[in-house]
C-alpha cells in the first residue's frame, strides 16, 4: 500500500497511525470473517500471503476512491469519516472467488483444527 496515501487519508480523517492500522485490520478480519463462514476458514484467510495480498490491494483501490472524492467536497472530518466508510465498505462485496474456493478445499489445516482442538466439559 502506498505510504503516501496512508498519509493523506490520515491527513483527512485526523487519526494517528494507530488508528488507521487498527481500522484497516477489522476491516480485513470482518471481511475474512464474511467469506471464511468457519473458524478454521477464517484463519487461512487471515495467514494467506495471497488473500493479503489481494486485500491491500482492493482496499487501496478503495482509498483512492476517497481521495477523488475529498477533492470535490469541503473537508470536515465527520463527514469525510463517513464518505471514507462508504468507500472502503465497497472491499466487503467483491471477492476472489478460485483462491477462496482453493482455501476452502483444503482440507488437511481444516482437519487439524478441528480435530486437534481440545474438549472441555463443564461440571
Amino acid at each position: 500500500m502506498n505510504i503516501t496515501t496512508q498519509n493523506q487519508i490520515k491527513d483527512y480523517l485526523q487519526w494517528s497511525s494507530e488508528e488507521y492500522e487498527d481500522r484497516l485490520l477489522l476491516s480485513m478480519m470482518k471481511w475474512c470473517q464474511l467469506y471464511g463462514q468457519y473458524p478454521s476458514i477464517v484463519q487461512q484467510l487471515l495467514a494467506n500471503a495471497q488473500v493479503n495480498k489481494w486485500f491491500m490491494s482492493e482496499y487501496h483501490k478503495c482509498e483512492l476512491q476517497f481521495l477523488k472524492i475529498v477533492n470535490v467536497i469541503p473537508p470536515q472530518p465527520d463527514q469525510l469519516q463517513a464518505h471514507y466508510k462508504a468507500c472502503t465498505a465497497r472491499v466487503m462485496v467483491i471477492h476472489p472467488k478460485a483462491l477462496l474456493e482453493k482455501i476452502k478445499r483444503n482440507k488437511d489445516f481444516s482437519n487439524l483444527i478441528v480435530t486437534h482442538t481440545p474438549v472441555y466439559y463443564a461440571n
